[in-house]
């Protein structure tokens, strides 16, 4: 019986277009912080914020094979036998923060909330596009009376959390797991179970509802749970096959679909 619907956030809840390979955010950012004793042209807070992440996470080449060796879960539980961990994520502040220590040394003004503004200041700089999709929180209203609800998602804690207040939505979910928080992102594993835990539940008591083929049907079907494709499907991805699929976003699909299956597993 499936008590919990977990949710993705970005093409599935809330739409969204941002840029961070144009000038302009970092162009935004250096001049802002001028104003708080820091000083770092644009092209330098790019390289750093990219170099940064790289550091942290790998090369993208690295991250390409990544995908490639994410075949079967026994992959990924072969990985973290070996010491390795796929899929890593890093948090958007703490790399701001290492930024500003290793450019201003001892020189740097007292931090406190700077991270954290510069990565709200870099989201609103560079975020071009973002709105909810109308059928949302009529559906979560309705959804909520029958089922929990939770979010699993590759998401900064930094740009999320403010996101879904704006629109509301926070107070739905009894757990949020975003990547910057866990540390890795889907499809690995571990991020999901970290929702599971949190709610006390095993893998098959949770749906999962998410736009990415790769990401979010395959992460969430190897762990055992049922998976709802939201969105015009892409390119197929082997071993990534929904177990319903909502073409048009309308959420209210969602509990007739749930609702469904459970009644099935009645009969």
């Amino acid at each position: 019986m499936i008590t919990v619907i977990l949710f993705d956030i970005y093409g599935t809840l809330i739409d969204i277009q941002t840029d961070e390979a144009g000038m302009d955010a970092y162009t935004i950012l250096s001049k802002w912080l001028e104003y708080k004793q820091v000083y770092l042209s644009p092209d330098q807070i790019k390289w750093f914020y990219h170099e940064e992440f790289a550091r942290r996470l790998g090369p993208p080449e690295q991250r390409r094979v990544e995908s490639d060796a994410f075949k079967e879960i026994i992959d990924e539980y072969a990985a973290r036998a070996r010491g390795t961990e796929l899929f890593l994520d890093s948090d958007v502040s703490d790399v701001f923060r290492t930024i500003l220590t290793q450019c201003c040394g001892t020189s740097c003004p007292p931090q406190d909330h700077l991270p954290e503004d510069c990565s709200h200041l870099f989201r609103a700089a560079t975020r071009k596009r973002m709105f909810i999709y109308p059928t949302v929180r009529p559906a979560l209203d309705q959804i909520r009376k029958g089922y929990r609800l939770g979010i699993v998602s590759n998401a900064q804690e930094a740009f999320t959390l403010p996101e879904l207040d704006l629109y509301g939505l926070r107070p739905y979910f009894e757990t949020i797991v975003l990547s910057s928080q866990a540390g890795v992102k889907k499809p690995n594993s571990k991020i999901f179970q970290a929702a599971l835990d949190n709610l006390k539940i095993e893998p098959h008591q949770a749906a999962f509802v998410g736009n990415d083929l790769f990401a979010d049907i395959l992460g969430a079907g190897k762990l055992g749970m049922k998976t709802i494709y939201v969105g015009r499907p892409g390119p197929p991805v082997r071993g990534a096959v929904p177990d319903a699929v909502v073409p048009d976003i309308n959420f209210h699909e969602i509990k007739n679909i749930v609702d469904g299956w459970n009644g099935q597993e009645k009969k």
